[in-house]
């Protein structure tokens, strides 16, 4: 296994700014592609090994989620807020947004690095096969 810290970059830019966008901008969930293709541009760059592809797609991905749903919880924390205070919640709002952001931090890196995952076994298969033809 090595890393490839140019892949790893690419990835984590790449999933962090198409999940943020996504998140804000776009409907429920739509965001969940941004560490599909961040995974899909490390396991291209890296090629060769699908052991590589992991590594480096899951790792930039889920680093990303990391960033990504913590930076969606802060933005939108007066919404989670006044919702979670409307059920009938009587605790500070610091406790639940510690909460919120610890959650959503490991949520989001177990959830992105899973699908970082696929991206990079796309993106290997995708590798392999360009660099198999013949020109």
């Amino acid at each position: 296994m090595k890393l490839n810290w140019k892949a790893i970059g690419a990835a984590f830019v790449a999933t962090t700014l198409i999940s943020i966008i996504c998140g804000i901008y776009l409907p429920k969930n739509v965001d969940l592609i941004g560490p599909v293709i961040g995974g899909l541009i490390a396991g291209y760059i890296v090629g060769g090994s699908y052991t590589d592809g992991f590594v480096n797609g899951g790792i930039s991905a889920g680093i990303g989620g990391i960033v990504s749903t913590v930076t969606l919880v802060l933005l939108s924390s007066s919404q989670i807020t006044s919702l979670v205070y409307s059920t009938g919640y009587t605790g500070s709002k610091e406790t639940l947004l510690i909460g919120l952001v610890l959650g959503s931090a490991f949520a989001g890196f177990a959830i992105f690095f899973v699908l970082g995952i696929v991206g990079s076994i796309i993106g290997v298969g995708l590798n392999k096969r360009n660099t198999n033809k013949p020109d």
